[in-house]
């Protein structure tokens, strides 16, 4: 249901109109809105329902992101890797 409304929006252009925020370690732009999609589901942090810190563990995933791409970055652009997670 959400994931067609998204690509809705997209299709539509409605989401290219939307503001958007950067989650920091990953440098990804997320919608703050998009219509038919309740808002909470688009911000992981305000879903988010685990006991660990969020913060935290989006540093420790972006962490284990880096560790798992040296297996891989002999083969990477510097524009591949300059996009990796900032941690």
């Amino acid at each position: 249901k959400y994931t067609r409304a998204i690509l809705d929006a997209i299709h539509s252009g409605e989401l290219a109109k939307v503001e958007y925020e950067t989650y920091d370690v990953f440098n990804l732009n997320v919608p703050k809105t998009c219509p038919g999609v309740p808002d909470d589901l688009l911000n992981p942090k305000k879903s988010w329902t685990g006991t660990a810190d969020f913060t935290d563990e989006v540093s420790k995933l972006g962490k284990l992101f880096n560790e798992n791409f040296e297996k891989y970055k002999s083969e990477a652009t510097d524009e591949v890797i300059k996009a990796g997670p900032a941690v």
